[in-house]
């Protein structure tokens, strides 16, 4: 399955208090198996998150056990942290819309700040941002660098990977490469390349805060581990291990305490390839897998309803006619717009799912002139509602049941006519009318009572 939720059907046990970690002398951290140099299950290069936390752990007087978890998906990831699985979650983002999607969660101070920096050859003529305006700069698609030059309009070339554009550098492909700090200082070192340069940028827009996430309830957590991130900042030791994994770090404007330049994970805002990949792709296009796939690679540009926003094109704008468009755009990218190329990542089949989920949230539909309401409302149910609830309303792993809605019908109405803020339930008072809405309730009960 593409996107998971966050229960667990088991029961779940409770994350420990700073007093138990105390008294049992461990503490158990989640943290993904494979993901150099941010953390990895072999022991003679587990990565800097991982010997951050066992560092962190000695200061609380206990040892760091790791409970392996992928990060591709970020809310399964969490749903580790969530359910009891582990006491502590490294390299979360200190962002407030972060913690607001998470509010069971309370997090420590930073022990570390991501940043970015600009990778080039030696004589390339590149000594800052501005310098980028010259020629074309390798990002990974959809990434916050692709983001922040397609705003400021410098030309740029997007791939699948923070790796893959640094290997478009080294080969002349593009002049730069715009890349996480750690990745790029990781990458560098790995390639023992002697003609390489790491050009610090300092714009807020590329930084970010992360910290360790934990369950709320025991208030001396947050404190304890604060305690433990000041001090391992101050004799150095956070450094050396961020050093070890060839991560750039610099003076802060505080001029005293380093600046480290690495992140662990970006949870939502990362575009993972994979979670395409994971999809069946089998069979006729499913509007249902077309979400999965929507939210898992298109809502981090073209938000949760796909109307797009700046530079972003509108998805809606596609009429039902231009659905090959649609899928020569997804299948071969539009470079140009910061649009890369899913094909070999996904099938066509897939893009079509895309594309008919896409255009269920478009309030457009055509009805015979001589249409009943009760026809009307059907008409409307099936090719719409039917989407995401199911043929019988009965829901989806997607979206909820209507056969259960427990509010009035003037709700029903409310919800049909007017959507739902910040969901994917548009509103389609442009093509239903009030008569039209409490038919399509009564669609709703007709076929709870075949279902």
């Amino acid at each position: 399955m593409l996107v998971a939720g966050l229960a667990d059907t088991g029961e779940a046990r409770q994350t420990k208090a700073l007093a138990d970690i105390v008294s049992s002398g461990s503490v158990t951290v989640c943290a993904d198996p494979d993901n150099l140099p941010f953390s990895s299950a072999n022991p003679q290069t587990p990565g800097y998150d991982v010997e951050v936390m066992r560092l962190i752990a000695g200061e609380l007087r206990a040892r760091a056990e790791f409970q392996w978890v992928s990060t591709v998906s970020a809310r399964r990831a969490l749903a580790n942290l969530l359910d009891g699985e582990c006491d502590l979650f490294p390299g979360l983002p200190l962002a407030s819309g972060f913690a607001a999607e998470y509010p069971r969660l309370g997090f420590s101070g930073p022990y570390y700040t991501m940043r970015h920096v600009i990778v080039t050859r030696t004589g390339a003529g590149v000594s800052g941002v501005t310098d980028l305006r010259g020629g074309p700069t390798a990002v990974e698609a959809l990434s916050d660098a692709d983001l922040f030059l397609l705003g400021r309009g410098y030309p740029r070339r997007t791939y699948r990977s923070q790796e893959a554009a640094f290997q478009a550098m080294r080969s002349g492909e593009a002049r730069a490469a715009l890349l996480w700090a750690p990745m790029a200082g990781w990458l560098s070192k790995r390639s023992d390349a002697s003609d390489l340069m790491l050009v610090t940028v300092s714009d807020a827009d590329l930084a970010v805060d992360f910290g360790i996430g934990f369950l709320r309830g025991d208030p001396a957590l947050k404190p304890a581990l604060d305690q433990a991130i000041a001090t391992l900042k101050t004799s150095g030791a956070i450094a050396a291990s961020l050093g070890r994994y060839g991560v750039p770090r610099r003076e802060s404007r505080r001029g005293r305490e380093p600046v480290i330049w690495p992140v662990g994970w970006t949870p939502r805002e990362r575009v993972r390839a994979l979670l395409v990949a994971q999809a069946s792709g089998e069979g006729r296009p499913d509007p249902i897998e077309g979400r999965f796939l929507f939210e898992g690679n298109c809502e981090q540009c073209h938000r949760i309803d796909a109307r797009g926003g700046g530079a972003v094109p509108r998805l809606q704008a596609y009429p039902l006619g231009g659905e090959g468009r649609f899928v020569k755009t997804v299948l071969e990218g539009r470079n140009e717009r910061g649009m890369p190329a899913w094909g070999g990542l996904i099938t066509e089949a897939q893009a079509r799912s895309i594309f008919r989920y896409v255009h269920a949230l478009v309030p457009h539909m055509d009805f015979p002139p001589d249409a009943s309401a009760g026809e009307r409302a059907r008409q409307v149910f099936n090719e719409i509602c039917a989407t995401c609830h199911g043929l019988t309303g009965a829901g989806t792993r997607i979206a909820p049941s209507l056969q259960t809605f427990k509010g009035t019908d003037d709700e029903f109405v409310d919800t049909v006519l007017n959507g739902r803020p910040k969901s994917a339930m548009a509103p389609f008072r442009s093509i239903v009318s009030v008569e039209v809405a409490r038919k399509i309730r009564d669609v709703v009960r007709e076929l709870a009572r075949i279902d």
